[in-house]
């Protein structure tokens, strides 16, 4: 294949990546409570300047009121792409597609050195495409940050095996170690340590497992300091979850693809140049890889609160600060299972705006409420709600068929 023909066409392919991920970002981006509690904590974290040890608690799995943390390198992720964007959610977003598509050019150039132009433009194609990838685009979340950290994990594993350097095994399981911080599912990756191991019959080699171990500790270490601080409550709190809780624990899609894709794509590859000559291997790889993009469908699981993507979000945040920052005041809401609005609240304080905290629900004068049409502030229940009484709906606003915006104003109570 020619030069002038690879660049072309990886320049096409680029176009056609970013166009499918960017068009319309601002009606697309997808900006949910949890993004805006680990916004929050990141933001507080570079303000107060604080060192922190953990990042955000696992909410997915619990056991009697005991939750577990993930390592704190999503939030120091989030620190710098929030420090160059001044904290603006969707730019935040932009500039990580814009770095991760950096990752992803690496990783293409590679496979072109590697095994053949054609199947690093092929490997390209699938990554611009699949739908699956680019509504993972539309928001950021921890689990992002396996594919580029990937791409390194394969690239220096690769590197390892190629000529038997140490300082490569070494710094597969750093990439390792950061990886674990940023999602539990790749631990997985052990699958392709144990798969090497064996292979290479490294099994009696102590200082490869030296290596590999102090590795995987120096790219978490944060997490692994806290652990030692803290008489290993992560751990110790993940077995007893795990061993009492009667409930199967849920599985998601990023579980397997996030940690996985890479090795996949980088398999694919190396099948393709093997059976290069071969049509109809060739083929036939190539129709598994266009089913494989077609039946991973988009992501649902972490779809936007009806009536509540980020554009309402920024028309709510300009309804409250269109008179200036109001006085002891505090946020609420009923469209979701977060009643106290992490998303809207995060917004807010990065506006220097801050609500009062969340356990001063009875202690502000106005409560700001984002409410579906069928639940009313006066008959509310829930405690945000409920403890700020007595009080009188002195401003609604209707944002969509689907939101309204309360203002509850604090009145004297009548002995």
């Amino acid at each position: 294949m020619k030069k002038t023909f690879f660049y072309i066409t990886l320049i096409l392919i680029g176009i056609l990546y970013f166009f499918l991920r960017f068009e319309k970002l601002s009606q697309n981006f997808v900006f949910r409570p949890d993004q805006g509690l680990h916004l929050l904590e990141s933001y507080d974290m570079v303000s107060n300047h604080k060192i922190r040890l953990v990042g955000p608690l696992v909410s997915s799995k619990s056991f009697d009121n005991r939750n577990f943390f993930i390592g704190a390198n999503y939030y120091y992720a989030l620190a710098v792409l929030g420090i160059l964007t001044k904290w603006n959610p969707i730019s935040m977003t932009v500039l990580y597609g814009i770095i991760e598509f950096g990752f992803i050019m690496f990783f293409i150039n590679w496979l072109r050195k590697k095994f053949n132009p054609l199947i690093a433009l092929i490997v390209f194609l699938f990554l611009a495409i699949s739908p699956y990838l680019i509504s993972h685009s539309r928001f950021y979340w921890n689990p992002h940050f396996l594919l580029p950290l990937s791409i390194l994990e394969v690239y220096f594993l690769d590197k390892y095996l190629k000529n038997k350097k140490k300082i490569y095994i070494f710094l597969s399981a750093l990439i390792w170690g950061c990886a674990f911080a940023f999602h539990y599912a790749a631990i997985l990756w052990g699958i392709i340590y144990l798969y090497i191991f064996i292979r290479k019959k490294l099994f009696s080699h102590l200082d490869i497992y030296l290596l590999t171990l102090s590795g995987f500790l120096l790219g978490d270490l944060p997490y692994f300091i806290s652990e030692i601080k803290h008489n290993f409550y992560n751990i110790k709190t993940i077995f007893f979850v795990y061993s009492q809780s009667q409930e199967s624990g849920q599985l998601f899609s990023h579980y397997f693809v996030y940690p996985f894709i890479i090795f996949f794509l980088f398999t694919i590859a190396f099948l393709l140049k093997k059976n290069w000559k071969n049509i109809l291997y060739r083929n036939i790889i190539i129709a598994s890889l266009i089913f494989i993009t077609i039946i991973i469908p988009p992501v649902d699981e972490l779809s936007a609160i009806p009536g509540w993507r980020y554009p309402s979000q920024l028309h709510v945040l300009k309804l409250i600060l269109s008179n200036g920052c109001p006085q002891d005041y505090n946020v609420a809401t009923t469209i979701s299972g977060d009643t106290q609005s992490h998303d809207l609240r995060s917004l807010l304080n990065i506006k220097l705006c801050s609500p009062l905290s969340v356990d001063n629900y009875p202690q502000a004068k106005t409560i700001f409420l984002i409410a579906p049409p069928s639940r009313p502030p006066e008959t509310e229940t829930v405690w945000e709600v409920s403890s700020f009484r007595p009080f009188k709906v002195t401003e609604k606003t209707i944002i969509n068929d689907n939101v309204i915006l309360y203002r509850l104003d604090k009145t004297k109570a009548i002995l």
